[in-house]
């Protein structure tokens, strides 16, 4: 993924040093901007970075958020809300032609309310995760003989998982990336409405690496979440 540089000390020696950029003039785009620049968080830091403009305030904390093509911090997309610091117009380009499916696909997302993660990363070991957003998730596998083995977690952190752990891979399959390249074992994740499928996201080790990255990246999350064994282990390095 690409960087957002967006000043002379913040990546980009070609443009002109931070306070100079500032302008009274907003953007004709700047509210679709900004929605698009807080729907991707992917790292949530809990610090305080200060404001180099007005050094008496905050700007941010230093989240870090992404689209799968491009990452940046919610310091960035502050500066562009609170001083109307220019949005790179390569970057600007990207983010109105991908607005309005991008909004579609989380507008999905939020209607889930349960999802099912089937990962059978290798010859013989399947792994399988239910989790709701009432708060129950069940797992089983076949590896060590632990069937329907079910647990509560609270609301929140279901809704977490769902709208913000799971919104890359969900949003960045809407580009229809997924044909696998070689053949492998399977992955699959199923996203449920009242017990509807209403989405459903799947690959192969070896297709689409975005895909398959992220896809990894979740199992990583939810065995140290959970914790229980997804299969982790047998799938494939980036």
């Amino acid at each position: 993924m690409k960087k957002i540089a967006y000043s002379y000390e913040h990546g980009d020696t070609s443009l002109p040093p931070l306070k100079n950029l500032v302008s009274d003039k907003e953007d004709l785009e700047k509210s679709r901007i900004l929605t698009y620049l807080r729907m991707h968080c992917i790292i949530t830091r809990p610090g305080i970075v200060y404001d180099e403009i007005d050094t008496e305030r905050s700007i941010g904390t230093g989240n870090i958020y992404s689209d799968g093509t491009y990452y940046w911090s919610d310091v960035f997309a502050n500066y562009v809300d609170r001083y109307n610091i220019p949005v790179p117009e390569e970057f600007r380009s990207h983010i109105l032609a991908n607005f309005s499916a991008r909004i579609e696909r989380h507008t999905l997302l939020r209607l889930v309310d349960c999802v099912e993660i089937q990962n059978n990363p290798y010859l013989g070991y399947c792994f399988n995760i239910f989790i709701s957003k009432k708060g129950v998730f069940k797992y089983q596998n076949n590896t060590d003989c632990r069937d329907d083995v079910a647990m509560s977690i609270s609301h929140d952190s279901v809704k977490y998982f769902i709208e913000n752990n799971l919104s890359e891979l969900f949003c960045y399959d809407s580009g229809n990336h997924g044909q696998a390249i070689l053949d492998g074992y399977h992955w699959k994740i199923i996203f449920y409405k009242a017990d509807k499928i209403i989405n459903v996201i799947e690959g192969w080790p070896g297709e689409d690496p975005q895909r398959y990255r992220e896809f990894r990246r979740i199992i990583e999350f939810l065995e140290r979440y959970v914790p229980r064994n997804l299969g982790l282990e047998y799938m494939q390095d980036e």
